[in-house]
């Protein structure tokens, strides 16, 4: 009895590592290609290296040299970015029709004492590959808030 207990346990153990491959492999070569893509976009990586894993509506309609002129784009409107880090996976899912296939990570950094940036980067499969399909910086002001009541001491 011990014994198949032991072994219907071992058999779960396994099944339910082999499930969890699939998505932690696909997740691997996301974040992969996630951070060169930040990493050209902060000035240390290159077109060739990220277009990759672009999807080809993507590569077709971003070019070496449209892509050089996002890269400055992000210098000059942006500034630079320090302590960038993953922090996010978000699986698209609907609750009618379920699973989209589609996965964004979002990466958070520092742009001086003031400005945070958090660069999302969308992927869909195309050949069994996981390929960046967009991708959009959003800036934040980080500007004291008052705490929760403060304005109702405030006299008028």
């Amino acid at each position: 009895m011990k014994k198949l207990l032991m072994a219907l346990i071992l058999s779960l153990v396994v099944s339910a590592s082999c499930f969890a491959a699939g998505a932690s492999g696909r997740f691997a070569a996301e974040e992969k290609a996630a951070d060169a893509l930040i990493a050209a976009l902060t000035g240390t990586g290159t077109y060739e290296q990220v277009s990759k894993s672009f999807a080809q509506p993507l590569k077709a309609q971003l070019t070496a040299e449209k892509f050089k002129s996002v890269q400055d784009a992000f210098k000059t409107q942006i500034g630079t970015i320090k302590n960038i880090n993953f922090v996010r996976l978000i699986k698209e899912y609907n609750i009618e029709k379920g699973y989209s296939g589609r996965d964004q990570l979002m990466y958070m950094g520092t742009v001086g004492k003031d400005k945070s940036v958090h660069i999302f980067v969308l992927f869909v499969l195309e050949n069994n590959a996981p390929k960046v399909i967009a991708f959009q910086p959003r800036v934040f002001s980080l500007q004291a808030q008052p705490p929760a009541g403060a304005q109702d001491n405030v006299k008028k």
